[in-house]
């Protein structure tokens, strides 16, 4: 053989390599594109049950316990507790948009600037919602004319303070934080393939 042989098939051999290689990058593009988007999804299912879930709560548990009345315990109560539920149930409705505007046909970039405003805009809404929590339940209390100051009421208030101090916490430290990091270290490495 001659070296215009040798270097013939040594083109043809760095050739197939290098489509071997794109293929493989591509296939490993579509997988973690694919794992990405199936977390993407579930969020979405989760913010759609957030939509369901107040409306179904309200006329099943909280409407049929209510006695209408005029006093101004009622009155206030259902003013705190009713824009309380209406700030965090529009939020969820924009929380939901967001996601749904998420869409991996977009060019990586977009994506990954969607992800990390939607990241944001959740930690935001879930710390407004945790600092009103208190006002909403105050205002239930107020329309069940609930007793604060009692004997009988101070371990059911002590039980709430104490489950929503811990559902802070892992919410926080554990769930919307890692869920958001793990999604953005896969578009860093979708994008890597990229390149």
């Amino acid at each position: 053989m001659e070296m215009t042989d040798f270097q013939n098939m040594w083109t043809q051999h760095t050739k197939s390599i290098s489509e071997n290689t794109q293929i493989n990058k591509q296939i490993l593009k579509n997988l973690l594109v694919t794992k990405t988007e199936r977390k993407i999804n579930w969020i979405k299912a989760q913010a759609i049950f957030n939509l369901l879930l107040p409306l179904i709560l309200l006329s099943t548990v909280l409407i049929p316990r209510i006695n209408l009345r005029t006093d101004s315990g009622f009155i206030i109560g259902s003013i705190l507790f009713g824009v309380v539920f209406t700030l965090t149930y529009i939020w969820a409705i924009k929380y939901f948009l967001r996601v749904v505007k998420i869409d991996f046909k977009n060019s990586i970039t977009s994506t990954k600037k969607n992800i990390i405003q939607l990241e944001k805009y959740k930690l935001n809404i879930t710390k407004l919602g945790y600092m009103l929590i208190p006002v909403a339940v105050i205002g239930m209390f107020m329309m069940m004319e609930f007793p604060f100051f009692s004997k009988s009421s101070l371990l059911p208030i002590a039980l709430i303070i104490m489950v929503m101090i811990i559902s802070i916490y892992i919410t926080f430290k554990f769930s919307i934080v890692e869920r958001f990091r793990t999604i953005n270290r896969e578009i860093i490495e979708i994008e890597k393939l990229e390149v």
